[in-house]
């Protein structure tokens, strides 16, 4: 004879069994405003550069133009900064020792930045006490694990670059491009003169998705 099964029991799973649901709902909202609409993969960051290479072009002509101290931009509806009491544009860098930042009104820039498929420019200048070398990096809205950064960078000399700017002796090559081994996994590709797709697996040895 089968048990009579309680009322309250099938309303304790039915709630079980929503409550459940409604956290896999929420978890994957966060997961899709974490990589957001704009996000790109490897081929889809390479084609943008080769649709946009002179916009690209313009916009290292105006980062050579702005102060020296200027060390980041980016903009504050998908890279907000606490204490701003503007929106749009900004730029960031170190002055006497202060961390200054600053509104910045330039088009070519903000057409970049507007709608979040970049999220950051990083611009890396000449020291040889930190070993770095001149290179302006994008950082793309990047479609992969929470671990990866992918993005496109510009080479004065036109030569491969190590993530941060950091000078690369004897790079290794792999496959189209070149690629270094260590804690972390970095590889990059030429994609048009002076213009390099990078990714950054931090924490891993496993290899970049061709």
């Amino acid at each position: 004879m089968f048990k009579k099964v309680c009322k309250g029991c099938l309303i304790t799973a039915a709630m079980t069994t929503i409550t459940i649901i409604v956290v896999i709902v929420v978890l994957l909202l966060i997961l899709r405003s974490c990589t957001g609409r704009n996000a790109l993969d490897k081929d889809q960051i390479i084609q943008f550069v080769l649709d946009n290479e002179e916009l690209l072009n313009q916009a290292v002509e105006e980062i050579f133009g702005l102060d020296e101290h200027v060390r980041y931009i980016a903009n504050t509806r998908f890279r907000p900064r606490d204490g701003l009491d503007f929106e749009g544009l900004y730029t960031s860098g170190t002055f006497d020792s202060q961390n200054v930042t600053k509104p910045l009104d330039n088009p070519i820039l903000y057409e970049l930045l507007e709608d979040g498929r970049i999220r950051s420019i990083t611009i890396r200048r000449n020291d040889p006490i930190r070993g770095t070398t001149y290179q302006i990096q994008f950082a793309f809205n990047v479609r992969s694990a929470w671990d990866r950064y992918g993005g496109i960078y510009f080479s004065k000399n036109d030569e491969p670059i190590l993530f941060y700017g950091r000078e690369w002796a004897n790079p290794e090559i792999y496959g189209n491009g070149w690629v270094s081994y260590g804690n972390h996994f970095y590889y990059t590709e030429r994609v048009v003169p002076h213009w390099f797709y990078y990714e950054m697996l931090f924490n891993s040895s496993r290899t970049p998705r061709r």
